[in-house]
C-alpha cells in the first residue's frame, strides 16, 4: 500500500455524482501526516485519500474456504473481558483479554480465527502495530500464527454444541493518524483496536482484508466487560455503561464499562473533552466535545435526540440505554460504532452538515450495531440504509435521485471486492452506488409500496433480524413477505442480485 497522498485524489465524475447527494461545503485539509480531505466529502461516508490500486491480500487467502454449507454462524455469544493499560506517552495498549464462546456451527472445531485489524498497512505505515501473546485456549497454551490482519489458532478441539474460552495477552501501538483508530493532538481514537473473534458461516472463516476506504467488518452480537486504566485526565467516552466510578490510583484512574448485545467496543479519549447531555426515549445522549468544536455540540445534540426518536419511531426501538457521539478531526465524514459515533470536525463545518452526518452515524445502529451483516460481501446493507436515514432526517428523501454508474458490472448488491478490483474507478463507483444508488433504490422501494407498507415492513424486519446478522436474501424477502407483493423486477432493475451473495 503507497503512503498517503500529499494531495486529494481527483474524484472522477461517479464520484462527484454520488457526493451531489450531500450538501455541505468542501473540506478543509486535515492537518495530519501528509492527509488531505477529499475535495467532496460525502457525509458520513469513509473517503479515499490515495490510490487504491494496490489492495492488500486477503489474510491466509491461500488456504481454502470450506464453509459449513448451512445457514448458521459462529461461534455464538461471545463474552469479552478486558483489561487493559493505555500509555499516554507511548499512546500504547497493552493488556489481556478472554472470550468465552459456544461452537454452535454442527460441527467439531479445529481451528480458530480473529482479526487484527490494528495491524492493517495503512496503521502501520504511522507506526500502528497489534501483536499477541500467550494465547490459551480453555486454559492451554495454543500454536498460533498472524498473518497481516488475521490470527490463526490451529489444531483446537471444540465439540459441537460446547463452550469453549480463548485468552491472550496483547499489545497495541496506536498510529499517529487522524482516523477512526489513531491519535492526533490530545484525541485518541480507538476503533476496532483489539483482537476480535471472527465469524464462521457458510463462506467459512471471515478474515477479508482490511477495506481502507470503507469497512470490512463482521462479527456476532455479545457482551463486553471492559476495564481501563490511563491518566486520571483522560475523559473517555465508550461503547457501553461505565460502572460506578473511576478509582484514583496516584496519576492513573481505572474505569470499568459494561455494553451487552454489541458486536464491536469503541472508545476515544482526550483529556480536554468537555460532555453536554441529553434524554430522549430513556436513551442518555452524551456529546464529547473539544474547545475547537464546542460550537457543533448543540448541533450534535440536537441531531442525536431527533435520530433516537425519529429512527425508533420509523425502524425500532434503540435498545441501549445510552449513546455517546464524539468529535475528533479525521479526513471522514463520520465513523460508527455500537453506542458510540465519531464525528470528524476539521476546520469549518456547517451546522447542517454536522447535524447530517451524526444523523448518518446514528442510523447505523440500526443497520450494522442492531441489524448486522457482513460489511465486506453486502456493504450496501448498512451504508445504503444509514445514507437513506439521513436523508429521512434532512427531510430530504425526495432528493435521493443518484443514478446508477453505467457500467452493468457493479451491483447494489456486490461485495467490496468487486469494487476494489477496478482501483480508483471502482472506489468511485463504491460510493457513487452504494450511498448515492442505494439509499436512491430503498427510497424508491418506499415510494412503490407506499409509506405506510414501507414502515411497517421496515419494523418486520428490524424485530426478525435484531442482534442477528441480515442478508440481501433476507431483506428481499421480509419486504415481499411483509407488503405482499413480488418485487423480484424491481430489486433486478435496480441491481439487486441475491444471486451475488449465493
Amino acid at each position: 500500500m503507497k503512503k498517503p497522498a500529499k494531495k486529494a485524489v481527483t474524484m472522477t465524475t461517479a464520484a462527484l455524482l454520488a457526493a451531489s447527494l450531500f450538501t455541505g461545503s468542501a473540506a478543509a485539509a486535515a492537518q495530519g501526516k501528509g492527509i488531505v480531505s477529499p475535495p467532496h466529502v460525502m457525509k458520513g461516508g469513509y473517503h479515499p485519500i490515495q490510490k487504491y490500486s494496490q489492495m492488500p491480500k486477503a489474510p491466509f487467502q491461500d488456504l481454502a474456504k470450506q464453509g459449513s454449507r448451512l445457514n448458521v454462524m459462529g461461534p455464538s455469544k461471545p463474552s469479552y473481558k478486558m483489561n487493559v493499560f493505555y500509555d499516554t506517552s507511548k499512546h500504547q495498549i497493552s493488556g489481556k483479554l478472554s472470550v468465552k464462546f459456544k461452537n454452535n456451527l454442527k460441527k467439531n472445531l479445529n481451528e480458530l480465527y480473529f482479526n487484527l485489524w490494528g495491524n492493517a498497512d495503512m496503521f502501520a505505515e504511522n507506526g500502528g502495530s497489534m501483536d499477541v501473546s500467550n494465547v490459551k485456549v480453555d486454559g492451554k497454551r495454543a500454536v498460533y500464527n498472524v498473518d497481516g490482519t488475521a490470527l490463526h489458532i490451529p489444531s483446537v478441539k471444540i465439540k459441537k454444541d460446547k463452550s469453549a474460552s480463548v485468552s491472550m495477552n496483547f499489545t497495541v501501538k496506536v498510529p499517529e493518524q487522524q482516523d477512526r483508530f489513531g491519535w492526533f493532538k490530545n484525541t485518541v481514537s480507538l476503533g476496532n483496536w483489539f483482537p476480535i473473534l471472527a465469524v464462521y458461516d457458510k463462506e467459512g472463516w471471515n478474515v477479508d482484508p482490511y477495506f481502507h476506504a470503507g469497512e470490512s467488518f463482521y462479527s456476532l452480537t455479545g457482551d463486553y466487560d471492559v476495564t481501563v486504566t490511563t491518566d486520571k485526565k483522560q475523559v473517555i467516552a465508550a461503547s457501553g455503561t461505565e460502572v460506578g466510578k473511576p478509582q484514583s490510583i496516584g496519576n492513573l484512574a481505572v474505569h470499568r464499562y459494561k455494553a451487552h448485545d454489541v458486536r464491536d467496543f469503541a472508545m476515544e479519549m482526550d483529556p480536554t473533552y468537555k460532555i453536554k447531555k441529553g434524554m430522549v426515549n430513556n436513551v442518555k445522549i452524551n456529546v464529547y466535545y473539544t474547545a475547537e468544536q464546542a460550537a457543533y455540540a448543540d448541533s450534535m445534540l440536537q441531531s442525536g435526540l431527533k435520530s433516537i426518536d425519529l429512527f425508533s419511531d420509523h425502524f425500532g426501538t434503540y435498545p441501549w440505554p445510552e449513546l455517546d457521539i464524539v468529535g475528533m478531526e479525521g479526513w471522514f465524514g463520520g465513523m460508527e460504532y455500537p453506542q458510540l459515533v465519531m464525528i470528524s470536525i476539521a476546520g469549518q463545518r456547517s451546522q447542517e452538515w454536522v447535524k447530517s452526518v451524526t444523523a448518518h452515524e446514528i442510523g447505523h445502529q440500526w443497520f450494522y450495531g442492531i441489524i448486522g451483516d457482513n460489511e465486506y460481501d453486502e456493504p450496501w446493507l448498512d451504508e445504503s440504509f444509514a445514507t437513506f436515514s439521513a436523508a429521512l432526517y434532512d427531510n430530504e428523501l425526495n432528493q435521493l435521485t443518484t443514478p446508477a454508474v453505467p457500467n452493468k458490472n457493479y451491483h447494489l448488491s456486490s461485495p467490496v471486492s468487486t469494487f476494489t478490483a477496478d482501483g480508483d474507478s471502482g472506489i468511485n463507483a463504491y460510493y457513487q452506488m452504494i450511498y448515492g444508488y442505494g439509499s436512491r433504490t430503498l427510497n424508491d422501494l418506499r415510494l412503490k409500496v407506499g409509506d405506510k407498507a414501507f414502515y411497517s415492513a421496515m419494523k418486520a424486519y428490524f424485530k426478525e433480524k435484531k442482534f442477528d446478522v441480515t442478508t440481501t436474501k433476507d431483506f428481499v424477502t421480509i419486504m415481499e413477505r411483509e407488503t405482499g407483493k413480488d418485487l423480484g423486477e424491481f430489486f433486478k432493475d435496480h441491481r439487486v442480485y441475491i444471486s451475488d451473495q449465493e
